[in-house]
């Protein structure tokens, strides 16, 4: 419990600092210091609807008062207004939250399931021509950022043999599962390989350290079947790096997102940062910037209370904490 209590503070200490140090950084390079109104409505807009638009979301105040503000609001759901969209943020981001979910969880869901495979296989054949070609394409994939693979990927799948669709248009599974493969396919592609091939190259490290340690070799000499060995007692003891990287990684697959979305034409939450950060739509800014961090830090914390459950050591040195 006081584990728990302790991560939950450094979430809030997180969750303070990004989005107050955003809602900061926002407001400097504005056309008028001071008038966030000006800026989020552009330079032409009448000191009238400035001074409105200032007031009724207290703009004027100091920036801790507007915090403050904004966040208590944020919290009851109600994140603001987009005045660029003369919308409520809340329905501006509303489905686009789908499609950079479906984005994440699928890039990371695939990367696990072919690294995990790779890297044990690797480990168990170390040096291996097998061996030898997995480290080679971990390093050629880790050398390409999305940046680069996406406009490869669609110059082959999109252009020449016009396979998939240039632009991703937002379909759901419940909608059609075909098109929503079809949709979706290429964006996960490009963010998977790069993934995959960092989590492949942490987990064959580990897992031949792990396959030179005293328990495998004293496993081994009780008669445990090699499969066992293998998929239980070495996988089991490599997988922290792995879940440290997976963690790390997380933050990573927003700034691919936001390239792969822009690339493919998806309206999801990555293409809204980069759209409103050239607006200066302050209100969607802070929010967005507010949902990446509490995803990430939330699943952090489920990634460290995972450790307890790989190792009972962990687990009951907590429990002495």
């Amino acid at each position: 419990m006081r584990y728990f209590l302790q991560r939950m503070l450094q979430f809030a200490v997180v969750f303070f600092l990004v989005t107050f140090g955003v809602m900061i950084f926002m407001r400097i390079g504005m056309n008028k210091p001071g008038d966030p109104a000006r800026t989020m409505l552009g330079g032409f807009v009448t000191d009238q609807k400035a001074a409105a638009v200032n007031k009724q979301y207290h703009l004027n105040d100091n920036v801790f008062v507007q915090y403050f503000y904004w966040l208590a609001k944020m919290f009851r759901g109600d994140f603001g207004i987009s005045v660029q969209q003369n919308i409520t943020v809340a329905n501006y981001m509303k489905g686009r939250v789908l499609v950079t979910f479906f984005l994440g969880f699928y890039s990371l869901l695939w990367a696990l399931i072919i690294a995990v495979p790779v890297a044990v296989y690797q480990a168990y054949r170390r040096d291996s021509n097998f061996d030898r070609a997995g480290n080679l394409f971990s390093f050629l994939f880790v050398s390409l950022p999305a940046l680069v693979l996406a406009p490869v990927i669609i110059q082959l799948f999109v252009i020449r043999w016009a396979w998939f669709p240039r632009i991703s248009e937002k379909v759901m599974p419940w909608q059609s599962l075909s098109g929503h493969f079809k949709n979706f396919f290429l964006p996960v592609v490009v963010l998977t390989l790069p993934l995959a091939a960092i989590f492949a190259r942490l987990l064959r490290a580990d897992i031949v350290q792990t396959l030179q340690s005293d328990f495998i070799t004293l496993a081994s000499a009780k008669g445990v079947p090699p499969s066992r060995v293998l998929w239980t007692h070495a996988l089991r003891n490599s997988l922290f790096s792995l879940l440290s990287s997976v963690g790390v990684q997380l933050g990573a697959l927003v700034g691919g997102a936001l390239v792969v979305e822009q690339y493919f034409s998806m309206k999801g939450m990555g293409a809204l940062l980069l759209t409103s950060i050239l607006s200066k739509d302050l209100f969607v800014v802070q929010s967005v910037t507010a949902i990446v961090v509490a995803v990430v830090s939330v699943a952090n914390l489920l990634i460290d209370l995972t450790y307890a459950f790989i190792d009972p050591r962990i687990r009951h040195a907590r429990a002495l904490t």
